[in-house]
């Protein structure tokens, strides 16, 4: 079974994007995108473009236009969660990860927001957090599985 040359790169890319090899990421992206045009790759390209030059506004329009043309895979809200990350605009990275666990589920955006350090509100809003009302509360909802 030969596979397509062009696969491997891509695939190559964009291992080389999430291991931060971002110039690498560039060259071998790129040289995909000289063949074919596909939301994925566009997203991965913008990764880059973020990353290695700083281009925060037209990397995420481009995340933008992929997420319009595949709006149920959540690839594209992560790598559009992360360039908001780098342009300090965590907010809204925060509710682009919302949304892309909403359209499918995916461990990479788990993993972010875990490394944001999000804690799910607390139980009854009106008590401070660290009230033992709320802590009790909140373990025993944990503990049944409602948390």
């Amino acid at each position: 079974m030969n596979s397509d040359p062009l696969d491997d790169l891509l695939q190559k890319g964009i291992e080389a994007a999430e291991k931060g090899y971002i110039h690498s990421a560039q060259v071998l992206l790129g040289q995909v995108a000289e063949h074919r045009k596909t939301p994925e790759l566009d997203s991965y390209l913008a990764y880059c473009l973020a990353k290695a030059e700083g281009h925060m506004h037209s990397a995420a329009k481009i995340c933008h236009e992929s997420i319009k043309r595949e709006p149920d895979n959540s690839l594209h809200y992560l790598i559009l969660g992360r360039i908001l990350l780098m342009s300090g605009e965590k907010n809204k990275a925060i509710n682009t990860f919302q949304q892309g666990l909403k359209a499918s589920p995916n461990p990479a955006i788990i993993n972010e927001i875990k490394k944001l350090g999000l804690r799910k509100p607390a139980v009854l809003k009106n008590l401070k957090r660290n009230h033992p009302i709320n802590r009790a509360l909140g373990r025993a909802l944990g503990f049944i599985g409602f948390r």
